[in-house]
C-alpha cells in the first residue's frame, strides 16, 4: 500500500515535523554536501492506538525507503531474538538503496530505565541492538525507526544522541484532529450520521485514534436498514467505549500542571538537599531521593531514595521483634528534616499559585501527606509533650475538645509558616520554573546528569 501524508488525518503539527524529516531524507545528498549528519535513529512514542506505526509507514513510503521490520513474533530466548535483529541489520547493510530498519514496540524487550524489569535476556538484546546501531553506515543510507508506548522507560544508552537523534511524541488526537479522523472513517461508508463529526469530536475527548475508528465502525455496524446512525446510537457507543477504558494519554494541560507542581517541589527540595534526584511527571515524586525516601515512610506510592548509607543500622537487631513499633520509620529523621519535608511537599502547591495563578484539586494529596507527617511528629513527641497526640491514648482516655483545638491550631500555624517559606523560594525561581515546564513535558523525565546542564543554562536555582 502506498502511504502519503494524507493517510494521516489531523495531527497537523506532528505531520509538519514528519514532512521536515522526509524532506531531509529525500534530499540526503544536499544535506551531506553541507556537512550535515542525517539522523541515525528516530523513535515515535505515545499511548497505544495513536498511529505511531502509521507515521513510520508514511515516512518509508514518501522517502522511498524499503522497510526491514524486526518481527520477534513468538520468539522467547534471547539468542533467537538477537539473531533476528542481526538478520534485518545485515540485509539492510547489503542494499545500496535507502532503507529503514523498523522495530515496533521496542520497549517491550529492552531493560526498563527505571529498572522495573531488568533481566539478563533484556540486557543481552540491548547490547546487541546498540552494537548494530553504532555500526550503521554514517552516510544516512539506513535509518533506524522504533516505536514505543513509554519513552521514559527506554534505557538511556539507547536514547542518547548519536543513536536516537529524534524523538517524536504522538499523543491522543486534539479536537481538530478527532474531527478529521472521524470524518475520514465516516466518509469511507455510505452511512448518514445524525450528528456532525464536529459534535462527535467534542464528545470523544481522550479517545485514541483506534478508539475513534472503533466508534465509527460500531455505529456503521449497528445503523438501521437505510444506513442511518441515530444520535442515541452515537451516544450509546461513546459511553460503551469509554466504559471499556480505552487507553488515553493525559491532556497537555494535565501534563503542564503536573510539571509545574513537580518542578516546584523539586526546586524547593534542591535548596535544602543537593543529593541525588530524578525529575519526572510521576504524581508521587518531589524529584529528590532524600525527601522521596522520607515520604515513602508515610505513603508507599513514593519511591525511597538510594542514600541508605547515610544511616546507621544495628545489624544484630532482631527483625521479628514483636514489640517494635510498626509506624516508626526505618530511617531516623530529625525534627528539622520533617519540617523541611513539609516545605518541600507544599512547594508544588505554591508553584500552582505563583506560576499558574490558580489551584487545582490535586493539592489535597499534599495536604493529606502534610497532616500525616504532623500527626506522626506529635505522636513521637517532636512538637513537645503538651502537643502529643497518641491514638493509643485516645482510645483509653479521650482528649478534650479544647486540647484538640489547641493541637489543630498549632498544626495550622506550622503549615502556614512552612507554606510561606515554600512560596518565597518559588517566587525567587518563578522564571526558571516557567522555562522548565515545557522541557519536562516534552522529555517526561530528566535525570540529574541531563538536568544539571539545563539548570546551569537557565541561571540555576536561587536559594
Amino acid at each position: 500500500m502506498n502511504y502519503t501524508f494524507e493517510s494521516i488525518a489531523g495531527y497537523e503539527q506532528e505531520k509538519e515535523e514528519l514532512m521536515r524529516l522526509c524532506e531531509i531524507f529525500s534530499n540526503r545528498e544536499k544535506y551531506e554536501a553541507k556537512g550535515a549528519k542525517l539522523p541515525k535513529g528516530i523513535v515515535f512514542y505515545g499511548e497505544t492506538g495513536t498511529g505511531k506505526t502509521l507515521f513510520a509507514k508514511v515516512m518509508a513510503s514518501v522517502c522511498g525507503l524499503e522497510i526491514f521490520k524486526i518481527d520477534l513474533g513468538n520468539v522467547e530466548n534471547e539468542a533467537a531474538v538477537c539473531r533476528r535483529i542481526r538478520r534485518e541489520f545485515t540485509k539492510a547493510s547489503k542494499r545500496k538503496e535507502p532503507t529503514m530498519i523498523f522495530f515496533d514496540e521496542v520497549d517491550k524487550v529492552l531493560p526498563n530505565r527505571n529498572e522495573a524489569y531488568v533481566t539478563d535476556r533484556s540486557k543481552t538484546i540491548l547490547a546487541q541492538l546498540l552494537t548494530l546501531i553504532d555500526g550503521m553506515d554514517s552516510t544516512g543510507n539506513i535509518v533506524f525507526i522504533a516505536t514505543c508506548n513509554h519513552y521514559d522507560a527506554l534505557p538511556g544508552t539507547l536514547t542518547r544522541p548519536g543513536r536516537i537523534d529524534k524523538k517524536i511524541w504522538i499523543g491522543n488526537p486534539t479536537l481538530s484532529s478527532r474531527e478529521a479522523i472521524l470524518k475520514m472513517y465516516a466518509d469511507r461508508s455510505s452511512c448518514q450520521f445524525a450528528l456532525a463529526m464536529e459534535e462527535i469530536a467534542k464528545l470523544t475527548n481522550g479517545f485514541s485514534c483506534a478508539g475513534l475508528e472503533t466508534l465509527v465502525n460500531e455505529c456503521i455496524l449497528q445503523s438501521d436498514e437505510s444506513g442511518f446512525v441515530s444520535e442515541k446510537l452515537i451516544h450509546d457507543r461513546i459511553s460503551e467505549i469509554k466504559a471499556e477504558d480505552i487507553p488515553r494519554a493525559r491532556s497537555a494541560m494535565d501534563d503542564a500542571v503536573r510539571a509545574c507542581r513537580n518542578i516546584g517541589a523539586f526546586v524547593v527540595a534542591k535548596t535544602m538537599n543537593d543529593g541525588g534526584y530524578v525529575l519526572n511527571l510521576d504524581r508521587d515524586s518531589v524529584g529528590n531521593d532524600f525527601f522521596n525516601g522520607l515520604f515513602s515512610d508515610f505513603d508507599s506510592d513514593y519511591k525511597g531514595g538510594d542514600d541508605d548509607d547515610d544511616y546507621d543500622y544495628d545489624e544484630d537487631e532482631e527483625e521479628d521483634e514483636e514489640d517494635a513499633e510498626e509506624d516508626i520509620p526505618a530511617r531516623l529523621y530529625s525534627k528539622s528534616d520533617f519540617m523541611n519535608a513539609i516545605v518541600v511537599r507544599l512547594g508544588g502547591y505554591a508553584a500552582e499559585e505563583v506560576v499558574l495563578h490558580k489551584l487545582y484539586e490535586n493539592v489535597k494529596y499534599d495536604l493529606t501527606l502534610v497532616d500525616d507527617i504532623l500527626f506522626a511528629m506529635s505522636d513521637w513527641g517532636m512538637l513537645g509533650f503538651s502537643h502529643r497526640y497518641s491514638e493509643r491514648r485516645e482510645e483509653i482516655m479521650c482528649y478534650s475538645d479544647a486540647w484538640t483545638e489547641r493541637l489543630y491550631t498549632m498544626f495550622d500555624e506550622i503549615i502556614e509558616e512552612r507554606y510561606e517559606k515554600a512560596k518565597a523560594i518559588i517566587e525567587k525561581n518563578e522564571t526558571l520554573i516557567q522555562r522548565l515546564i515545557p522541557i519536562l513535558v516534552e522529555r517526561q523525565i530528566l535525570e540529574r546528569k541531563d538536568c544539571e546542564p539545563i539548570l546551569e543554562q537557565l541561571g540555576g536555582i536561587r536559594k
